[in-house]
């Protein structure tokens, strides 16, 4: 989207800072996790210095590879580790501030800008100064991260709600962050028009991704009961799923003409 040659190396670094961070949070997470993941749970316990080791190690390996492609980019490599501590630890007990993800909001909003960080700023270190798209991508990986965010956080109601953790659905009820999704993901709809001139060629793919959202919201916000592993795939693998589509669309259209 933002029209930068690919970068192995940071694919690879990107990939090492999600998997670490996300090991060290079931590390600091084993509370909720019982409750809302026991299986997950199970797994984590009794391995717990093999997973901070790799985790550590990953984290390490990721800001060396940044740092082998620009000095700034291992900076923002190290966005995610400084707000998942701050997110995780009680770092600021001693001034009587909880943990982050024990404040109503600031959980999510952490978690969304701490992955957009990466996914906005670590392709912009090649614009050559045309910042315009940039603009438009940021709020729109934000937006999307914080509603997935949330979209778990349902999921985590029970375990959230036995360990004071005050998410979004926790606080205002699922039907409520129901309508406070969908207003977001309408907000990027508005978004998206505005910024339409700039994605010409990505149009359709960005109009698949919108549809998608909502359908996600509505169904994962309902009351119906369906496989936990769906939420995994369908949420956290819907950038798989629009990578698919983008390929699709540039990679088998030119030679069969079936999707123009």
């Amino acid at each position: 989207m933002l029209g930068v040659a690919l970068k192995p190396v940071l694919l690879c670094a990107t990939f090492l800072v999600v998997y670490s961070v996300y090991s060290l949070n079931r590390l600091t997470d084993q509370e909720e996790d019982a409750v809302n993941m026991p299986e997950r749970s199970s797994f984590v316990q009794g391995n717990e210095q093999f997973l901070l080791a790799l985790a550590i190690v990953s984290y390490i390996v990721a800001l060396f590879l940044g740092w082998l492609e620009s000095f700034f980019a291992a900076i923002i490599l190290l966005v995610p580790l400084v707000s998942g501590i701050l997110y995780s630890a009680n770092v600021f007990s001693v001034f009587g501030i909880p943990r982050l993800k024990d404040i109503f909001l600031v959980k999510s909003l952490v978690v969304a800008s701490s992955w957009t960080v990466g996914a906005a700023f670590l392709p912009a270190l090649y614009l050559n100064g045309d910042f315009d798209k940039l603009w438009f991508v940021f709020p729109f990986f934000f937006i999307k991260m914080f509603i997935n965010t949330v979209l778990f956080d349902v999921r985590d109601v029970e375990g959230d709600l036995l360990n004071n953790v005050k998410t979004v659905p926790v606080t205002i009820g699922v039907p409520r962050t129901r309508q406070m999704l969908l207003i977001l993901q309408t907000s990027l709809v508005i978004w998206l028009m505005s910024f339409s001139n700039l994605f010409g060629k990505y149009y359709l793919i960005l109009i698949i991704s919108m549809i998608y959202g909502y359908l996600c919201i509505m169904y994962f916000c309902g009351e119906r009961r369906y496989n936990e592993l769906s939420r995994e795939v369908l949420v956290d693998g819907e950038w798989i799923i629009m990578s698919i589509w983008v390929w699709a669309y540039f990679g088998i259209s030119p030679y069969f003409n079936i999707f123009i």
